[in-house]
Parts: C-alpha cells; structure tokens; sequence
C-alpha cells in the first residue's frame, strides 16, 4: 500500500514555517503498514493543486493533503478538490452548529465567512475536527483509492490522523506491516562501522534492509521490512542485533531512542553520584540535554554558562595567569573549568567545554571548531580536543556529544 503526502501553503515554500505535518503523518501511515513513496510541498494555486494531487492518485493508493482548509481567500484547498470530484458545496448543518458553538465558547460571532467552513463538497465524507473549525474530507476515487484533506494546523491534523484517518484507512485497505528497528551506536565513523560489520550485514536476511543513519558521534543502524508478520519480524530483528554486540558491542548505546546522556543518567542515578557542568562554547546545550530527562534532579547540581574570561575566572575560579598564558581554548582552562565546577557545586563529577565556535576568532593555530573538553573526577582531571567542524551549530552540537562521551567513557570504565 503506497502514499503520497502533499503540504499546500506559500509560508511552507518561503521558509516561514517548518512542516512537520508530513513527518507526524509519515510516521502514522509508516506504523499502519503503509508506505509513503513521496512527500512534496506546494503553492496555494489550483493549478499546482489539481496537478500535484492527480499525479499523486496515478502512483498511490492513498493521498493525504494538508493545508488550505481555512475561511479566507487564500485557502482554496477545498473548492479545487469539490472541482476536481464535480461536487458542489454543500452546507453541513452539523458542522456549521460545531463552528458556532465552537466561537461562541472563544467569544467570535458567527459570520458568514465562519460559516464557510461548514460548506462542503456533497459527495466527500466528512472528518469530524472536534479541535477546530475546518473539518477533514474523505474522498473516494474512481481507482479505488482515496484523497483525504486535512486542517494545516498540527494538533487538528494530528487529532483527526488518530482519530479518524487510520481507523478509515485500517478498514477500509487490507494492510500489511512495516517494521523498523533502530540500534544506536557511538564514537566509530560511519565508514569504519560499515566495514567492521560487512560480514554481519552480507548474512542479513534478503527481507531484512539495513541503513545508515548518521549523526555527531552517533550512528543510527535501522532494520526495515515490508509486508512481514509483525511479531516474527521484530523477534528476527532484535536476534540479530543481538548478533552486533560481539564484534561491536562497546560502541553499542541501546535502541532507537537511547541516548549517551541517558546512560549517564542511568549510572549516576545508580550509583548516587552527583554531576555539574561548565560551558563555554556550547552556551548550556550539555546540561540542556541532561534536565531534559525526567528524574534529572537526583543528580544534577548546575549549569555554569561562562562564556566570558572573567565569568570562567570570577563564578569557576580559573586562574588569570592559566587565561593570559594559554588562552581560553586550552587544555589548562578547560580543567580548571571543570574542577572549578566540580568544586564550586560540591559534585562528584563535572563536564567542561572551551572552544571556538565562529565564524570569527580562529586563528592558524587554533582554526574554528577547536574544542576543549574536560572531565573532573573525585581523583583526577583530563581532558581531550575536538576539530568539530566549522559550522558554529554543527561545532555547538559535535562538542556536546564528544563532551557527554568523555564522561561516559570515564563511567564505564569505574563502573562497579
């Protein structure tokens, strides 16, 4: 079963807004067993519209249009498809009561360009949105195949996908399941890792489809299948990851979803230890990624943002004659950093990071992207550097994850 998904709306176009509708939605169909062969964004003109959606009923089962469903001029998504299935707009008296009852309860009157969400196309079946006022459209076509419209606004869309659009489409089609199954792997080169595990990868079942999916410090191995029992797919998958922990077993993290800063986590919490952090370069992205985890409170004691040499010598306590002699981005400030963390916080551990993050500030010996990052211990202090390229958001987020690694390194190393 194959879908095509189509985003209608200039602000999408011009960069104005992110779409997300056809990720949430892919990810819908792709877990009820339906394949999404294209995803495209258009313009709010009937002619993009009716070529776009006439193109995607030729290859797909199943089309899914968002956007352009709204009561003004510009949204014209719903009189181009009552065009294109030779239907007249029709008022729907149940959906024009929810409209009113709807903007009653938000203090907007009833007018007649409110009243036009309840005109619909007569030979569509409607899609109750009980979040909003623009209500979804089921169309059947000629090639048995269907064209469902639905509100461009994310939680409509999303409320109306679980509530109403997969039921209809798990009914409606005889559909078969997709698996995926992720593993996550860390500090090994995507190419390296390729060639580590080729032997494992050549004896893969031929159902079985392996990617690469690519991240800092992180490499993504999915698993996919297509039109399989669910239950037998997924216990052959994992048998087979489980396979990958005796030729790559240390650079495993866990499953799709496990992070390095939930492993941390996860030993810190168990073995009661306390964790603060002190960035420069990075801006408070590290600790960003460790409160982000529920329970975090039971061992994270701060995050110190000095970005400035009097914040790292006044808040850190890095000495002045470390900051005239080697600069911020050094090996000494980077410790000191962590230990004035460590040391100032009371914790047990402490993650620190200098660098240059550009565009400007690097220098032939120091060139944009050079990061030092520390870890300071009950007993020691060390620290390593990083090129981490020379985009400022891609050296911010290599840092992090290079940064986090040290520390689990060092944790997986003491563990009890």
């Amino acid at each position: 079963m194959k879908a095509t998904i189509i985003t209608i709306g200039d602000e999408i176009l011009i960069g104005q807004i992110v779409d997300t509708n056809s990720v949430s939605i892919a990810r819908k169909l792709n877990n009820a067993g339906i394949t999404i062969v294209e995803k495209v964004s258009i313009g709010d003109t009937r002619e993009e519209i009716i070529t776009t959606v006439e193109r995607a009923m030729s290859r797909s089962e199943v089309v899914i249009i968002t956007g352009g469903l709204g009561p003004t001029k510009d949204d014209i998504t719903k009189h181009t498809l009552a065009s294109m299935f030779n239907s007249e707009l029709c008022y729907n008296e149940t959906e024009g009561e929810h409209v009113r009852s709807l903007l009653a309860r938000r203090g907007i009157a009833f007018t007649d360009l409110n009243r036009g969400q309840a005109m619909l196309p007569k030979c569509c079946t409607v899609l109750h949105n009980a979040h909003g006022t623009a209500p979804g459209m089921w169309f059947d076509t000629e090639r048995g195949g269907v064209v469902i419209a639905l509100p461009g606004v994310p939680f409509e869309m999303e409320h109306l996908m679980e509530d109403e659009v997969v039921p209809r489409l798990k009914s409606r089609f005889k559909l078969k399941s997709i698996v995926h199954l992720t593993l996550i792997t860390r500090g090994i080169p995507e190419s390296i890792l390729a060639e580590r595990i080729a032997a494992w990868e050549d004896a893969l079942p031929r159902y079985m489809h392996l990617a690469y999916l690519p991240a800092p410090n992180v490499v993504r191995l999915r698993l996919s299948a297509y039109d399989v029992d669910e239950e037998v797919a997924r216990a052959e998958m994992s048998a087979e990851f489980e396979r990958l922990h005796a030729i790559i077993g240390d650079n495993i993290v866990g499953m799709e979803g496990a992070t390095l800063e939930e492993r941390v986590h996860e030993m810190l919490v168990a073995r009661g230890l306390k964790l603060a952090v002190a960035e420069s370069c990075t801006g408070g992205v590290i600790a960003s990624k460790f409160t982000a985890i529920p329970g975090a409170s039971a061992y994270f004691m701060a995050g110190i943002v000095a970005y400035s040499n009097e914040a790292k010598h006044d808040i850190l306590g890095v000495s002045n004659e470390s900051l005239a002699r080697y600069g911020a981005v050094s090996e000494q400030v980077a410790m000191e950093m962590a230990e004035g963390a460590r040391r100032t916080t009371g914790a047990d551990y402490a993650i620190a990071t200098t660098g240059i993050a550009g565009p400007t500030g690097g220098s032939a010996e120091k060139p944009v992207g050079t990061v030092w990052m520390a870890v300071a211990t009950p007993t020691k202090i060390f620290a390593i550097m990083r090129n981490s390229g020379t985009d400022r958001g891609q050296i911010t987020s290599r840092a992090s994850a290079y940064a986090i690694e040290l520390l689990y390194n060092e944790l997986k190393t003491t563990e009890l």
